[in-house]
């Protein structure tokens, strides 16, 4: 969050100082897809019936893929204003952890996400930006007493990136976001409450055509 703060200051201060130049560098619709090394820190809380509860905070680093697109204007003096939309899948599933003497798991299927960007060309072929929005995540959950439950999650997203243009119509960049969710519990009849609150860092390099 403090890298995030400072590198919107930096946005801010940089637009004053921005080069004037044609246009359309970044202007326009565009699709892509990316890779992504993604880092999810889920906290699970088992409470049992009687006794204490039990949390553990679960660190997983592994691949992910996905799909983005959006459109954005930028104005002459290099300043950008867009929106976009993204989808990714996990290429790999969390494993089970016991707490309280039971054993739980959770299988992150995919997240969505609806952001707004803003960013500053440093020259006409380099963009820096930071985005926000709101992001929804789907996963099963294995819970005690063999029972399985599906449901999604609703949380946040920011981040920030470069973007590099490669002639008139491809885009790669690198992009950093950190993503929280809210907390989701599930209780079972004679079996402890299971809680979890999700949350992941992502570093993606991803590639898109400029329509």
């Amino acid at each position: 969050m403090k890298k995030v703060i400072a590198f919107g200051t930096l946005l801010a201060l940089a637009l004053s100082a921005a080069p004037a130049y044609a246009e359309g560098s970044f202007s326009g619709f565009y699709a892509g897809a990316e890779v992504t090394a993604a880092r999810s820190d889920t906290k699970t809380t088992v409470t049992p019936a009687t006794g204490a509860a039990a949390s553990r905070t679960s660190k997983k680093t592994q691949a992910d893929v996905g799909l983005f697109g959006g459109y954005g204007y930028q104005f002459d003096n290099g300043f950008y204003l867009g929106a976009e939309a993204s989808a990714n899948r996990p290429t790999a599933q969390n494993k089970a952890i016991t707490l309280s003497g039971v054993s739980v798991r959770e299988r992150p299927q995919y997240e969505l996400a609806l952001k707004g960007v803003a960013g500053i060309g440093i020259s006409d072929s380099t963009l820096v930006y930071a985005s926000a929005g709101v992001s929804q995540s789907k996963a099963k959950y294995l819970l005690p007493n063999n029972v399985t439950r599906k449901a999604t999650s609703s949380g946040r997203v920011i981040g920030v990136g470069v973007a590099q243009a490669f002639g008139d119509n491809l885009i790669g960049r690198v992009e950093y976001e950190n993503t929280t969710y809210d907390r989701k519990s599930f209780a079972t009849t004679g079996a402890p409450t299971v809680t979890y609150k999700p949350a992941s860092n992502r570093l993606s390099v991803g590639l898109a055509y400029k329509f």
